[in-house]
C-alpha cells in the first residue's frame, strides 16, 4: 500500500515540492524532466526573458499557516532552465532543457521585470476525465465565507500590486470597473486605498453580489448583478478595467477570448486594462493586443524586495 500511496498525484506533487532534483534525469548540459500522464501537465510554464523560452513547473508551497497549497506566485525554484525540447510518449510529456544554476534562475527573474517584453505563459489546460478544458459548475460561484476566504487567500499579492500601479494612474473621478468582482473583497480594497476614485463592481451570480453588498455596506463601490459580456450594451464606459477571471477552470479559452473582445470596448481612449487571476490567465495577450492596437505596458510583476513572478498584465487603450 505505501509503494502505491507513492504514485498518487498528491504524492507526487509533495514530493515535486520538496526536492524538484529528484524528478530531472541529468547528462551533461542537457536534462530531463517528465510530466507523466495525468492532470499535471497545466503546470508546466514558460518564461519567455530577452528573446529565451525558459521552462518551468509550478509546485505546491507553503502558505503563511505552513499549509501546503498552490499559489499564483513563481518562485526561481521552479524554473527547469532554458527550453529545447518537449515530445509526448506514453510515459507522459518529456521535456528538455539546459542544466541552469540556482543563480541563473534567479537572474533570470530579475531580468523578466525589467524587460516589457518578458511573459509567463501556461500552453496546457486544466482538463477533465474527458479531456476537457475543465470548468467550475456555475453553482461553485455562491456568495458564503468559506468561498470568499478560499479567493482571498491568494489575492493579497495582486491587490497591493494594483493598488501601486493606480496610484499613479488614477485621476479624480475616473470609474474602475471589476466586471466579475465575486466577493467585493477586491475592488472595495481598492476603494479605500484610493478614495478618489469612483469604482463598479458588477457578478453574474446575484448571491455574490448580496454578498458584496453586505459585506462592504460602509464600502463607496456601486454593486450590480450583470453579465459580464453586457457592459457595453449596458453603456459603461470605464478609465480601468480590471479582469481577473479570464482564467483556467473559471471559463475555456474561447470563453475568455470572447469576454475580452467584448469587455475591452468599455474602456475610454488612453484608459488602462489589468489582467491577472488566481488561476493563469487564457488569453493570449500579445496577439489580442495587435488585434485591437493596445499596447502591453508589462506581463509580469513581482512584490517589492521578493525573488519571485506573477502573471499581470497592464495593457492601454490608444488615444483617438
Amino acid at each position: 500500500m505505501n509503494s502505491r500511496a507513492k504514485d498518487t498525484p498528491k504524492a507526487r506533487e509533495l514530493s515535486l515540492a520538496k526536492n524538484m532534483a529528484n524528478h530531472i534525469t541529468c547528462a551533461g548540459p542537457i536534462s530531463c524532466f517528465v510530466e507523466p500522464p495525468g492532470n499535471g501537465l497545466h503546470q508546466v510554464f514558460l518564461l519567455r526573458v530577452r528573446g529565451c523560452d525558459w521552462v518551468g513547473r509550478k509546485v505546491l508551497q507553503r502558505d503563511q499557516h505552513h499549509r501546503w497549497g498552490l499559489s499564483s506566485i513563481l518562485i526561481p525554484a521552479m524554473l527547469l532552465g532554458p527550453h529545447r525540447q518537449s515530445q509526448w510518449g506514453n510515459e507522459g510529456v518529456s521535456i528538455y532543457f539546459q542544466a541552469s544554476t540556482e543563480k541563473e534562475r534567479t537572474e533570470a527573474f530579475e531580468t523578466a521585470l525589467t524587460c516589457p517584453d518578458s511573459e509567463i505563459h501556461f500552453p496546457f489546460a486544466v482538463t477533465d476525465d474527458s479531456g476537457q478544458e475543465a470548468v467550475c459548475p456555475s453553482d461553485y460561484w455562491q456568495g458564503n465565507e468559506s468561498l470568499a476566504a478560499l479567493l482571498n487567500a491568494d489575492e493579497l499579492h495582486f491587490r497591493e500590486h494594483c493598488v501601486t500601479v493606480l496610484r499613479t494612474l488614477l485621476k479624480p473621478g475616473d470609474l474602475v470597473y471589476d466586471p466579475a468582482c465575486s466577493t467585493g473583497e477586491f475592488i472595495a480594497h481598492l476603494a479605500t486605498e484610493l478614495a478618489d476614485g469612483r469604482y463598479l463592481g458588477t457578478d453574474r451570480s446575484t448571491s455574490m453580489i448580496e454578498y458584496a453588498q453586505q459585506r462592504h455596506s460602509a464600502s463607496s463601490v456601486e454593486f450590480r448583478v450583470m453579465e459580464a459580456t453586457t457592459s457595453t450594451e449596458s453603456n459603461i464606459r470605464c478609465e480601468v478595467l480590471i479582469l481577473r477571471f479570464l482564467n483556467a477552470e473559471v471559463m475555456t479559452r474561447r470563453q475568455a477570448h470572447c469576454a475580452f473582445e467584448s469587455l475591452v470596448r468599455c474602456v475610454k481612449p488612453d484608459g488602462t486594462i489589468l489582467v491577472f487571476g488566481h488561476s493563469p490567465v487564457l488569453l493570449a495577450l500579445p496577439w489580442l493586443a495587435h488585434t485591437f492596437a493596445l499596447a502591453i505596458i508589462c506581463s509580469v510583476s513581482a512584490r517589492t524586495g521578493c525573488q519571485e513572478l506573477f502573471q499581470f498584465y497592464r495593457l492601454t487603450v490608444p488615444t483617438v
